[in-house]
């Protein structure tokens, strides 16, 4: 919205300052820092609110013993989480992004998910809801987003570069075919310019490419006639053209060029309609997993707040490269040329990330409870899958991953010893693997502190992996 004034304030009255709105990296960095003001204004007005209601967290007997200290301390922290993720980005976000709608949509149906999760805990079942519950609501989560991601061509076209009101912005096969900057177009072949009609669609209703465009040039009005061998780059460049094979297409780590499709083994490929159904079946798969796994991570203060924030600035840097023909092209990784918005989004999170830190730090004052963890889980997933970069997840989450991982191997072990031995064996001394540290003797702040260096370390390797050729 602010960003939306500011660009009109630019266009209407020149105000100096105001044409910063058109720049990514301001949006981004404004999202942020409103998101964390919003955070530390709003947070111990929130956390007494969730205190004098009683929303409190109760501790595992079976835990560790230095977490009895916590008892008694306010859940429910996502919902300041949530509240300053909305305000960062519905003041800095595009508002006509679909990318941006996806997002706050996921974000604001696990973190309900998770409330009911909470609430539950606190005032019915110590459970909250069942699992199997809480699974059909992260699928109904990943079937609402492969939904979109099929219906919204902005996911698999390329730029258009012609805006819903006409005015067009330059690119080569533009400037070559006599198009000018400040240009407006007004009709094709005699019809009248309805963005609607044309978007993302090169023959429009024609069937065919344009052979001529009515644009306005300053005052005067002028008709440009395309030659047989403009027209297809002209009508691509203006209003972009679908490829529904980039939805299903992700960039594969180590080999640049490289990227492998969803349902396709060399020059043998499932029909389309079934390699979406595997795709889904892959968004259901990372939602889940992503929204759980961090979940998972919720055991110390600062712990997965902390990770998160770093996971989100890699994918928002992803995103930004993603974005960039330029940085895309020399990184030699798939062109998403609507997903700069993402960029924002991540910025957000950053800055909503770091604003709950400052209550959750140790001795935290408050929990982010299911409400938060569901909500920063699957939204870490969810944009990884947007940018293309799921198979990196390993790394960006690299904390999550190894967490899950210590309970699935601590379970399977000890029923494996309990069948062969006739009693059940440990690997960890605890799972999820921070309580192994914690039991080592590692104090609860260095663990946290080592576990955010491993993850920067992680996030790094990364990185990484789009320079190595």
């Amino acid at each position: 919205m602010l960003a939306e004034l500011m660009r009109y304030l630019d266009t209407q009255y020149n105000l100096p300052g105001m044409g910063l709105a058109y720049y990514l990296s301001f949006r981004t960095l404004m999202g942020g820092l409103t998101a964390a003001l919003v955070g530390w204004l709003f947070g111990p007005s929130i956390i007494r609110a969730l205190a004098q209601r009683s929303f409190q967290e109760t501790i595992r007997p079976e835990g560790p013993a230095t977490h009895t200290a916590k008892k008694g301390t306010p859940t429910m922290g996502g919902l300041l989480i949530g509240l300053s993720l909305l305000a960062g980005a519905l003041l800095w976000g595009d508002l006509r992004s679909p990318y941006l709608w996806a997002l706050l949509g996921l974000a604001i149906w696990l973190g309900t998910l998770g409330f009911l999760d909470d609430w539950l805990k606190r005032t019915r079942s110590k459970k909250g809801l069942s699992p199997r519950l809480k699974l059909l609501g992260q699928g109904l989560a990943a079937f609402w987003l492969i939904l979109l991601m099929v219906l919204e061509p902005s996911f698999y076209s390329t730029r258009a570069h012609v805006s819903p009101t006409g005015e067009i912005r330059m690119v080569g096969p533009l400037r070559a075919a006599g198009f000018r900057p400040g240009d407006r177009l007004l009709a094709i072949e005699g019809r009248p310019f309805v963005y609607e009609n044309w978007r993302f669609r090169p023959t429009g209703n024609l069937g065919h490419y344009p052979t001529s465009y009515l644009i306005q040039r300053g005052p005067t009005t002028l008709s440009l006639s395309m030659p047989p061998e403009h027209q297809e780059a002209v009508a691509t460049a203006l209003f972009g053209r679908q490829n529904p094979e980039l939805l299903l297409q992700t960039n594969l780590p180590f080999f640049k060029f490289q990227q492998i499709e969803y349902g396709r083994f060399g020059s043998w490929r499932l029909p389309y309609e079934l390699q979406l159904v595997l795709y889904g079946l892959v968004v259901l798969f990372i939602l889940t997993a992503t929204s759980n796994a961090f979940n998972l991570t919720d055991g110390l203060d600062g712990l997965a707040i902390g990770v998160g924030a770093i996971a989100f600035v890699s994918l928002g840097s992803f995103a930004y490269f993603s974005s960039n023909r330029i940085w895309a092209d020399y990184f030699m990784i798939l062109y998403l040329p609507h997903a700069a918005e993402v960029t924002v989004f991540c910025g957000v999170l950053v800055g909503a990330s770091l604003a709950f830190l400052w209550y959750n730090a140790y001795p935290a004052q408050v929990f982010m409870g299911d409400t938060g963890s569901l909500m920063l889980g699957g939204l870490i997933g969810a944009i990884a899958l947007m940018v293309k970069k799921e198979l990196l997840l390993p790394l960006i989450a690299g904390i999550s991953f190894a967490e899950t991982l210590s309970v699935l191997v601590q379970v399977a072990y000890f029923r494996y010893t309990r069948r062969r031995y006739g009693e059940g064996r440990r690997l960890f001394r605890m799972a999820p693997l921070h309580h192994h540290f914690e039991l080592q003797g590692w104090h609860e702040v260095k663990v946290v502190t080592r576990f955010w260096i491993v993850a920067a370390l992680l996030n790094a390797l990364a990185f990484i992996t789009l320079k190595v050729r």
